[in-house]
């Protein structure tokens, strides 16, 4: 029988997994892949809800284009909370409408860009970049005091300035979102053709929009090259590291890829015509839905006005 003497130390000891169960294992490869999904996610959704039997999805998309761009004009250029409120609410009755989820409107148009400018332009809430009457006072006034002399509070009209950046921001995306939601990437392309739009703005909005995509499944892949690679925990260090390099890296093939994408584009008989399988015409409903948004436009300007 074996002695415990002559086996060795590192045979007796228990064996070191390196494998980490814990649910932090590799998150945040796991996050980066879950996000750059997403894209691909969005896209599918996009095509699928531009294909339901709703109100909008019926329309031209110049009649859309149209009232989205007025719709947007009139948001941002009215002082009141009032008129940018009941188009958005105008906005949610078309989604509804149309057969898409509020909720989902709601969630992608108000959660990330207009959350993100509230917060950047909090400073723009107390009296040291907009005076004005003290709704909320943080710091009282103190002579003595070097830096707040005359207090620090929120004021009327920095509160006022700052939500309707808020309510601005987030109106505008809920009309591009429904926008995008009832109109295929086609048909939106071929709408700008027939309003004249200059074929060179199209070309470069269209090589974006699938770059956006292209460069996101380079990123998927190197996302799941090295989370299949990668055994134990990765730290922050490691984490910021593979950032660069995958940076430097989608740089570097953006630019060798422009010249093959366009290359292969003609290729495939690309020849600067926006082409569509939908034959776009103006109907009656597109003039009759025009007609109706116009007098509501009509009503809240003249509204607006008076109070």
């Amino acid at each position: 029988m074996c002695q415990p003497e002559l086996i060795p130390r590192w045979l007796l000891k228990n064996e070191r997994s390196l494998i980490n169960k814990t649910p932090q294992r590799l998150n945040f490869l796991r996050r980066s892949i879950t996000h750059l999904s997403k894209i691909f996610n969005d896209e599918i959704y996009f095509n699928r809800t531009a294909n339901y039997q709703g109100l909008l999805q019926a329309l031209d998309p110049r009649a859309k284009l149209i009232l989205t761009l007025i719709f947007m004009i009139i948001i941002n250029c009215s002082h009141t909370f009032t008129v940018p409120l009941i188009l958005f609410a105008i906005t949610l009755i078309y989604a509804k409408l149309s057969h898409i989820s509020s909720i989902q409107l709601i969630r992608r148009a108000w959660l990330i860009i207009p959350v993100f400018i509230l917060i950047c332009s909090i400073p723009a809430l107390f009296n040291i970049l907009i005076p004005g009457k003290a709704l909320l006072t943080i710091i009282s006034a103190n002579s003595k005091s070097q830096w707040f002399s005359h207090g620090l509070y929120i004021t009327d009209n920095g509160f006022h300035a700052v939500m309707m950046m808020f309510i601005r921001s987030g109106c505008s995306l809920s009309l591009v979102y429904l926008l995008l939601t009832t109109t295929s990437w086609n048909d939106l392309t071929k709408g700008l053709s027939l309003l004249k739009v200059p074929s060179g703005f199209i070309l470069i909005l269209s090589m974006t929009y699938r770059y956006i995509f292209l460069l996101a499944n380079c990123a998927l892949q190197m996302n799941e090259a090295r989370f299949l690679r990668t055994v134990g925990r990765l730290n922050h260090r490691e984490n910021r590291r593979f950032i660069g390099h995958s940076m430097a890296l989608l740089f570097i093939k953006s630019n060798y890829l422009a010249t093959e994408i366009f290359a292969a584009m003609r290729a495939r008989g690309f020849s600067h015509k926006i082409v569509s399988l939908k034959i776009l015409k103006l109907g009656k409903i597109d003039y009759i839905f025009m007609i109706n948004n116009g007098i509501i436009l009509l009503i809240l300007l003249a509204w607006s006005k008076i109070s």
